[in-house]
């Protein structure tokens, strides 16, 4: 199993769709099995699926709950499920005495032994709290969604950094690229594209998703963007980055 973290510490840049989407394009398109955590106290991840029953959450998962993961899951189709989120999430950074950092890790390597998912992807908080740390600590690769403007590039370096520490406790973590959302095509975001590529110093996705207005409607009706819309500019962008993401896979092996 490939354990995935969606991660920019700026909101607003598309981390939310762009897990709930991935997630979507591999169980739809490619027939993977897929695991979903929400691990932001807002819950929009859970939201977006409509999910509702949230008793048995990653907040329980993280305090010590996570013996018998199934218990975890919530079954959004025959090849998605989803560990739910909600506010709980928040006391992370206030109760840190009973938050185990290795819990979704310890799940991690469960679900690898039983073999049940091929891809975990994680949906994280814009903030470096203990739920990021628990999620880093678990992670192979990190995908960082950002808006190609001078505001989102500027915090490549402190993410480039933090994933470089975690590396000092979870060796497998890498960068598997820099995904560029909300994508409006203008000259200044093609030469910031470009400017990444060069100066980054991690891998970028050639593949950037564009500005659709559909994007909304398919949230506020907790549908599958694919599904509500499959041929708008960021349904047919995400199913390109999808498999531009598995030839990545393909070969690093």
């Amino acid at each position: 199993m490939r354990t995935i973290a969606i991660l920019n510490l700026k909101g607003g840049v598309g981390k939310t769709l762009t897990a709930a989407t991935m997630a979507r394009c591999l169980t739809d398109d490619h027939h993977k099995h897929v695991l979903l955590i929400d691990d932001d106290p807002q819950g929009n991840l859970s939201d977006c699926f409509g999910v509702t029953d949230r008793s048995n959450s990653t907040w329980e998962l993280l305090t010590g709950g996570g013996d018998y993961w199934p218990d975890f899951v919530t079954d959004l189709s025959p090849l998605l499920s989803i560990i739910p989120a909600d506010m709980s999430l928040a006391y992370a950074d206030i109760r840190r005495e009973v938050v185990d950092l290795r819990a979704i890790d310890d799940l991690r390597q469960t679900l690898d032994e039983d073999e049940a998912y091929d891809f975990c992807i994680i949906d994280l908080p814009p903030s470096l709290g203990l739920a990021t740390q628990a999620a880093l600590f678990a992670a192979d690769e990190v995908i960082i969604p950002i808006r190609l403007d001078t505001f989102s590039t500027s915090g490549m370096a402190q993410l480039a950094w933090q994933v470089n520490e975690m590396r000092k406790l979870n060796p497998r973590i890498r960068v598997a690229g820099i995904l560029g959302t909300q994508f409006l095509g203008t000259d200044e975001e093609k030469d910031i594209h470009r400017w990444l590529h060069i100066n980054a110093g991690m891998p970028v996705f050639r593949q950037t998703i564009r500005m659709s207005k559909p994007v909304l409607g398919s949230v506020n009706r907790h549908v599958s963007l694919l599904a509500h819309s499959p041929r708008c500019g960021a349904a047919i962008d995400y199913r390109r980055f999808v498999k531009e993401y598995l030839r990545g896979v393909k070969k690093r092996g």
